[in-house]
């Protein structure tokens, strides 16, 4: 198979390459039909490699144990896994007893990399991510107002192939991108990013006619969480909410350890919750939603209208135009001690936390995880939500449900991208390419 990027990757200033399929075979990640006699051969590899993401260095016997394989089976699988740069091995451990000392086996972090793009309202973040979530490399750029999707979705392509020539990994695994807004997953169809006034973009089709390997979109918070399930704050929970608070407010949902998208894929809409009936009217029609009372623009909204009524504050002392505050401009007062922006941000988390008690009496998470440019602002958010999730779930939950920031920070989303690929990955259903690059 040849990949023709003559022209893009001429435009952008990278090289341009082919892809090969592996001499002998196969590349890893053929999703055999019925069958093949491969099937079950290449289901016990990625039963190996799961469970290496999963539980980190394991010996032969340690994986022969966990996945139900027999002892030789393992010895086959991991040779060739080594061979084909899959997996490394470690140096041996003492010996429990008489034979040969133990010798680990782990993900080999140059075996390849996924890419993982996140869409912001106001940026594009790229991040090239080995199997061990690791960062190998990044691009970013601004996203001028009212562009078009398929200006910056060309961009987008652009930085993908000029980042990929100079990093020259030995495969990429496909490319995941997060959007805010409802996702079609199933298609890869941005139905509307409200904040960017994108509707109906085919995503996946534009990126995928031009990028290696499959492309995989979704939701920019589910993105986040999938980042953090696998890599984050969330490693080993089964049932959590992730909430992203920034311009917009969204949630994913996590059950049984898998993201949940409801019927037409909007499940974890939380911005759109009401919160307060009597509250102001949102962009969607609706009066009182959660973003009109808890996002950043929110924030700056209602610090903005108690300065013009004249409600004194380091905001005003400072010289800020009301109508130009930000919320990191009413977090940095309120950390500096000002009354009425430590007032404006417990007011926020007071809704937050009557919004997200909602989802913790419906769902029964074991944690939840808040992120966005708005969480930076720490406890002076997080503790009223937490107080308030205390109190609208005593005695209705077998105890406080924990609330966390991301560990990701600023790159949970972009990773969380990449991680929808590497979960195909290790499912066997995507086929990695092998790239040569070639000198033009």
């Amino acid at each position: 198979m040849c990949l023709n990027y003559s022209r893009r990757a001429r435009t952008a200033g990278a090289r341009p390459w082919t892809s090969r399929v592996r001499k002998g075979g196969e590349p890893l990640g053929w999703n055999p039909t019925p069958g093949n006699p491969s099937l079950l051969k290449e289901l016990n590899q990625f039963l190996i490699l799961d469970a290496l993401r999963r539980y980190g260095s394991l010996s032969r016997s340690d994986l022969a144990r966990i996945t139900g394989l027999t002892p030789p089976t393992v010895g086959v699988i991991v040779k060739g896994l080594l061979e084909e740069g899959y997996l490394v091995e470690q140096a041996s451990l003492p010996a429990s007893g008489v034979g040969r000392r133990p010798v680990p086996l782990a993900l080999n972090p140059r075996a390849g990399v996924a890419v993982g793009v996140n869409v912001s309202t106001t940026k594009v973040l790229i991040l090239a991510v080995n199997l061990l979530g690791q960062v190998q490399a990044r691009r970013s750029f601004p996203i001028p107002p009212g562009a078009a999707a398929e200006a910056v979705l060309e961009q987008v392509t652009g930085n993908i192939l000029e980042m990929l020539a100079e990093l020259r990994p030995r495969r990429v695994f496909g490319v995941g991108v997060g959007l805010h807004g409802p996702v079609d997953h199933q298609r890869g169809l941005l139905r509307f990013a409200p904040h960017l006034g994108w509707r109906n973009v085919p995503v996946a089709d534009l990126l995928g006619a031009a990028l290696p390997g499959p492309v995989v979109v979704d939701n920019g918070v589910r993105c986040m969480a999938q980042g953090e399930l696998w890599f984050g704050a969330a490693r080993g929970v089964e049932n959590l909410v992730c909430v992203a608070v920034g311009t917009g407010i969204g949630s994913a949902i996590v059950l049984d350890g898998r993201l949940y998208r409801g019927a037409e894929g909007v499940a974890g809409e939380i911005g759109h919750v009401t919160v307060d009936v009597e509250g102001p009217r949102c962009d969607c029609g609706n009066y009182g939603c959660l973003e009109t009372l808890a996002s950043g623009p929110a924030i700056a909204r209602q610090a903005a209208r108690r300065l013009k009524q004249g409600v004194p504050s380091l905001l005003a002392d400072w010289g800020l135009d009301p109508d130009r505050l930000t919320a990191a401009d009413v977090a940095r007062a309120a950390l500096a001690g000002d009354e009425l922006s430590r007032q404006v941000f417990a007011e926020a988390g007071m809704y937050l936390g009557i919004a997200i008690a909602n989802l913790a009496k419906t769902l029964n998470p074991s944690r939840i995880l808040i992120g966005g440019g708005v969480a930076q602002a720490g406890d002076l958010l997080l503790e009223p939500l937490r107080r308030t999730l205390a109190q609208r779930t005593e005695g209705l939950l077998p105890g406080e449900v924990p609330v966390e920031p991301i560990q990701l920070g600023g790159d949970a989303g972009a990773i969380g991208a990449a991680t929808l690929v590497l979960e195909r990955f290790f499912r066997g259903d995507t086929v990695p390419q092998i790239l040569d690059f070639i000198e033009r």
